[in-house]
């Protein structure tokens, strides 16, 4: 029999028997001209491709609890229909591509053989258990996505190391699924296609490499040889099969760049980006602003941090996609690896993107500013319309003023019946000239304040701030022009005092649309002397606080949320202001809890930041820790490990040496050692850190003997 005659019965033929004609000792002496991809191959009305759009679905998710042993062969129904589709899909390529190499149609003929015997195999095992083949709906997935290929690298790429790949992960779990069902029978069948389709990843794999560019690597060419909606991640299935695709070939490239592959597979993606400067940018209400080289570099070292807010199928914009070695470790901790993608960082690099023509859900920078309406704006096409939330307006900026936090705080404290919480003459005073600045200062120092502090309207947490007696604001020629600067450059500050901070709290929200506020829970956070942040408890909060502060946070144990309950009814406030700016998003409130004349007090609002912080990251991150050890989560600057004489390379290579990473038994949450959440391979200036003990001792024990600043947060716990 002529091949392309095979071919085409099994293409067009509608009975099982035309998708199982033997061909026996074929000839491929007349293939024949290419031919068009038909809108469907044939099929008896039963098994039609297009019922799928017509019936209520089955999908195979709802059958992979194997409830009965119908539901186990329902789930064979599937498989079966991936062999058929394949087996057309192969007999679509040799009519297609009637010139494409005689040893390549040779092998594919001998794969679809193997394929033809698969489907056999399904059909007896289904008929052996009362499943009908056809009796639910069957999906034309691998059609749609495969059919429309135009050259033989297209084929390969997308059935062998797309598809038949995936298998490499489906057949040996179903097969251990079967085994623990007691069905060996079924089980051996898996383990027999599973043998077979390391074979038929080889053959493809074998002739993408001969068609490839060679001047890009395999794992490169395949990337960009896939089209939407194929993506890597469809080459994966239920777990990662490495010693499989090793023997099909696959480099150790490929297969550790798909290990840690994250592409959304339906589900509309969140996109994020960490804009850090975004208070400033917001204050000026302008992209006119060019942020220090500090917070450049933390821009560059931290800009994968928000990975550890997302779902596996979002999206992280970057300038430098991280090393597969960093994401590994990420991933072998038990973290989310979403899909990272990288451009230069300009609007323009944005756009001409493919992102840019994605079906999106929500954009989320970590904070909404000028810059991130600039960046971003090329995506807002893409976004679902109960999503399109503005990414900037100016009555946004109010939110990000340290004025309105004081302001919030104020109308907060005329409403609560608290008692434990601060009187109103901690509150922060606006001024807008050094004469109501004098004013500000000679009232808290006329209460009786020590210290004071000045902020400036727009910053960062502990950016932007100084810490100063009143005789030094007006004797320190530097302070006070720092001041003025200020004053001319944002038109406010804020003066209040510097209280006796004893814990420091942030309490984390989530504002969705139509300004509903949602608390999602507290941590609780360092800072150095200067008010920057340092790190956060990710669990055990109270851990190293002495009997009367635990009490006064979590009350004597008939009162225990109290501190949760304070939260909710700050959300009233919060959501009124949301709703007046149209904002949707996070935002994180940091509290404090301070003594005086020897009691202790709270003070509810320090700051309010409509953004990201790295409480709601500790917040996230607690999820992965054993929630019976202590973990903190810690921000390092590479300048203070280097002022020890080390090398960040050294020093992090001493760490994990010292404290090495340990899972739970189910391997779900992290138990112990330390991981670093940012690469310090990649750090110019700060890198993130995880450590997790049995006790906090035990955590600053990891520190305790490094004099600075690298050491300072064991103090401050």
């Amino acid at each position: 029999m002529e091949l392309r005659e095979l071919a085409e019965q099994v293409l067009f033929g509608t009975t099982l028997a035309d998708k199982l004609l033997d061909g026996g000792g074929f000839m491929d002496r007349a293939p024949g001209p290419g031919i068009s991809t038909p809108s469907q191959p044939g099929r008896s009305a039963s098994l039609a491709l297009k019922r799928w759009n017509e019936r209520e679905r089955v999908r195979f998710n709802e059958v992979k609890r194997f409830h009965t042993e119908k539901e186990q062969g329902l789930v064979l129904h599937f498989f079966a229909n991936h062999e058929l589709l394949a087996l057309e899909l192969m007999a679509l390529a040799l009519l297609k591509f009637p010139n494409a190499p005689e040893k390549f149609r040779r092998g594919l003929y001998g794969i679809l053989r193997e394929e033809q015997e698969h489907l056999r195999l399904y059909l007896e095992r289904m008929r052996a258990v009362g499943v009908e083949f056809g009796e639910i709906p069957v999906s034309d997935f691998f059609w749609r996505t495969i059919s429309s290929m135009a050259t033989p690298i297209d084929f390969v790429a997308r059935l062998s190391l797309t598809l038949e790949q995936a298998n490499l992960d489906y057949a040996p779990h179903f097969s251990r699924v079967y085994d623990n069902l007691g069905d060996t029978h079924t089980a051996q069948l898996m383990r027999r296609i599973y043998r077979d389709e390391i074979g038929h990843v080889k053959h493809g794999l074998t002739w993408f490499n001969t068609w490839r560019d060679p001047k890009t690597s395999e794992w490169e060419a395949y990337s960009q040889v896939l089209t939407a909606p194929l993506n890597p991640s469809r080459a994966k299935g239920i777990g990662f099969n490495i010693e499989g695709r090793r023997l099909a070939g696959l480099s150790e490239e490929f297969v550790n760049e798909l290990a840690v592959h994250s592409h959304s597979r339906g589900r509309c993606p969140d996109v994020f980006w960490f804009n850090p400067a975004s208070d400033r940018y917001a204050g000026m209400d302008s992209v006119a602003y060019t942020p220090p080289r500090t917070v450049l570099q933390m821009t560059q070292d931290l800009e994968t941090l928000p990975a550890l807010l997302c779902k596996a199928d979002d999206v992280v914009l970057v300038k430098a996609r991280p090393k597969i070695e960093f994401l590994s470790e990420l991933q072998s901790a038990g973290l989310t690896i979403p899909e990272f993608i990288d451009f230069d960082g300009t609007p323009a690099g944005l756009q001409e993107h493919p992102i840019s023509s994605r079906k999106l859900h929500r954009l989320r920078p970590w904070g909404q500013s000028p810059d991130s309406a600039r960046l971003l704006v090329s995506l807002r096409d893409c976004l679902s319309v109960a999503n399109s939330w503005p990414i900037w307006n100016s009555r946004l900026r109010r939110m990000y003023s340290k004025e309105w936090g004081a302001d919030l705080l104020r109308r907060f404290l005329a409403t609560s019946q608290s008692e434990w919480l601060c009187s109103s003459d901690t509150i922060g005073m606006a001024c807008q000239t050094m004469s109501e600045v004098w004013t500000a200062v000679n009232r808290f120092f006329d209460n009786g304040t020590e210290y004071i502090l000045i902020k400036a309207c727009f910053g960062a947490a502990g950016q932007g701030h100084v810490r100063l007696t009143g005789d030094e604001v007006r004797s320190v020629p530097r302070k006070r022009q720092w001041v003025e600067r200020l004053l001319s450059d944002q038109g406010c500050v804020v003066v209040e005092p510097l209280l006796d901070g004893v814990v420091d709290l942030s309490a984390q929200y989530e504002v969705v649309g139509g300004g509903e506020a949602r608390l999602l829970g507290t941590t609780r956070f360092v800072t150095d002397k200067r008010g920057q942040y340092l790190g956060s408890f990710l669990n055990r909060h109270v851990a190293g606080l002495d009997t009367t502060t635990r009490k006064f946070l979590y009350g004597d144990g008939k009162d225990s949320r109290r501190l949760r309950r304070l939260y909710e009814e700050l959300q009233n406030l919060l959501e009124t202001e949301a709703k007046f700016a149209t904002y949707s998003g996070p935002i994180g409130v940091d509290a404090l809890v301070y003594r005086t004349q020897g009691k202790l007090l709270l003070k509810p609002i320090i700051e309010i930041n409509p953004r990201f912080t790295m409480g709601r990251i500790a917040l996230h991150l607690a999820r992965r820790v054993n929630a019976a050890r202590t973990a903190l989560w810690l921000m390092l600057r590479v300048e203070d490990i280097e002022a020890l004489g080390y090398d960040l390379n050294d020093f992090s290579a001493e760490l994990r040496r010292r404290y090495p990473l340990e899972m739970t038994p189910d391997g779900g949450q992290i138990s112990r050692g330390i991981l670093f959440t940012t690469d310090p391979e990649n750090a110019q200036a700060f890198v993130t850190l995880l450590v997790v003990a049995d006790t906090l001792g035990e955590c600053k024990a990891v520190f305790k003997s490094w004099p600075g600043r690298l050491s300072e947060w064991t103090r401050n716990c």
